[in-house]
């Protein structure tokens, strides 16, 4: 626990070094220089981080060298039983001021990592080895934020021992650069990108649990790797505050009687940003197994949406271009029909983040076993149901050699049950069906595919340029349109259960009483 607390506060580290000394001249560190710093960054970040010697600050000819996993071996009895053994080379960044006031930072050399983990018996083992790490940036007191930075690595490999079988990837050179524009309040535009020349990963399994000595690989590659992040309005200054806020009390354990402070710092450090974007990028995907292989020429996946605001907009984005597959177990007329290309936004619109955020922290109660009340949750979730958001689908495509199909759609939540509206068209199906009808002289299967192309081409209209489009409808009520047609009407409505109207008991004959003479 105390590693992985010293390990959060390594991106802080510099930030409050160069926040915490202030008055630094840039000229070569002292000793008593040291000790201040030293002082400084435990008052700002608490005492955590510098515990058995895991962080050191010492003088150097160009100011301060910071020292991360100093002493970097860590023993810890897990909750459970066993013990998780953890080793962490040291690694050194150099801060100077500059004459603009602002801090340069420089750091360079390797790390290794490894740990360990024993329990009932099985182990597993992790290590990674980082090389020739180079990182040059310029760091800004008033918005606890690099202005520029670059950084390269030579290369990355990891490796993961386990009863059941083993990994191992390397990583190839790798790029990073970042850049902040300073605004008002400690705000800034803030953009992150990194690039790795290609990786290979090596899955090294038991496929059956009755033969656990019988191994097979699973390899992935790609050829490059890229990643990046841009942030518009990013509360960089409140963030780091806060971040250094929680890694501070939780060294000193005094969170709970911190708590107004707690508040205020979070709802400082609201909406996190205005607007934010990520994207990651794959070329040149490759999938070995025994069993087949398949490649992909592009992998694009994106995330990006608003802050946390009362009517914010989140978007997911999926594309996949270039993909082949060669199983043997594919039939071969149905490889043609595996999509080549595939493209998916899901949009997510008239989303309230902000007011269940400001209900949890103002209900937030840490004195208690249940810092958030059922009350509270029920609160919050209310919210969502006064202000329903809308799902949609966009710039969907499934692309193969012989069609082209596209989707677009809505999903709406104000009704009891969710009303959905999905334009689908589709290029080239004739093509496909025809290719099917061959195949079905030989494979029964191509036949029945056939068959449920034939069905679905039935219920579409012909526009132009040879397509098909579906308008599909569905309604609260139950009822689905298609092209405007109704093909199911409304669900019959639920009759609730009336009780059993009561039965009185007959009276019961005066005692004594056999009947005789009553009428029939």
């Amino acid at each position: 626990m105390r590693l992985r607390s010293a390990l959060t506060a390594l991106p802080f580290l510099v930030p409050a070094a160069a926040h915490a000394q202030g008055d630094g001249s840039g000229e070569a560190g002292t000793a008593l220089g040291a000790a201040a710093l030293t002082a400084a960054l435990k008052d700002y970040l608490g005492p955590l981080p510098f515990k058995d010697g895991f962080v050191t600050i010492e003088p150097d000819p160009k100011g301060y060298r910071i020292t991360l996993a100093a002493k970097g071996s860590f023993s810890t009895a897990l909750p459970g039983g066993g013990r998780a053994e953890t080793n962490v080379s040291p690694y050194s960044l150099v801060v100077s001021q500059r004459s603009d006031g602002n801090w340069q930072v420089n750091g360079d050399g390797a790390v290794a990592f490894s740990y360990g983990l024993d329990v009932d018996g099985g182990k597993v083992d992790t290590d990674y080895a980082i090389n020739g790490i180079e990182f040059a940036g310029i760091w800004a007191t008033d918005i606890r934020s690099f202005l520029t930075s670059t950084g390269t690595i030579d290369g990355m490999q990891m490796s993961q021992a386990q009863p059941n079988g083993d990994v191992r990837a390397e990583f190839g050179p790798m790029r990073i650069q970042s850049t902040s524009q300073p605004k008002q309040d400690g705000i800034v535009d803030y953009s992150l990108s990194q690039v790795v020349d290609g990786f290979t990963e090596t899955i090294r399994t038991a496929l059956d649990p009755a033969q656990p000595d019988k191994f097979i690989d699973i390899v992935f590659s790609a050829g490059a790797y890229t990643v990046t992040t841009d942030a518009a309005d990013l509360q960089a200054r409140p963030i780091t505050d806060l971040a250094a806020f929680l890694l501070r009390k939780a060294g000193d354990d005094t969170l709970r009687q911190s708590e107004p402070e707690l508040k205020r710092l979070i709802g400082e450090a609201m909406p996190l940003w205005s607007r934010i974007a990520g994207d990651t990028s794959l070329d040149d995907i490759a999938v070995k197994t025994p069993f087949g292989t398949a490649a992909i020429g592009r992998l694009d996946l994106a995330l990006s949406g608003d802050g946390i605001v009362t009517d914010g907009t989140y978007r997911y984005r999926f594309a996949a271009s270039g993909m082949t597959y060669d199983f043997p177990q594919i039939p071969g007329w149905a490889k043609p029909l595996i999509p080549s290309d595939m493209t998916m936004d899901v949009v997510g619109a008239g989303i309230d983040l902000e007011t269940p955020a400001r209900i949890m922290i103002s209900r937030l109660d840490l004195s208690t076993d249940e810092p958030l009340s059922e009350e509270a949750g029920r609160e919050i979730l209310a919210t969502f149901e006064e202000k329903r958001p809308r799902l949609r689908l966009e710039n969907v495509r499934l692309a193969a050699r012989d069609y082209d199909v596209t989707v677009d759609g809505e999903i709406t939540f104000d009704a009891a049950k969710p009303e959905t509206r999905f334009d689908i068209v589709a290029t080239g199906l004739d093509a496909a069906l025809k290719s099917l009808q061959d195949a079905g002289a030989e494979d029964p299967q191509a036949l029945q595919g056939f068959a449920f192309g034939s069905m679905a081409k039935g219920f579409g209209r012909q526009i132009a340029d040879g397509k098909t489009q579906w308008v599909i409808e569905t309604a609260a009520d139950g009822s689905v349109k298609i092209n405007g047609v109704t093909i199911k009407g409304p669900d019959a409505p639920s009759v609730e259960p009336q009780p059993s109207p009561e039965i009185e008991p007959a009276p019961l004959a005066p005692e004594g009483d056999d009947g005789a003479g009553q009428p029939l």
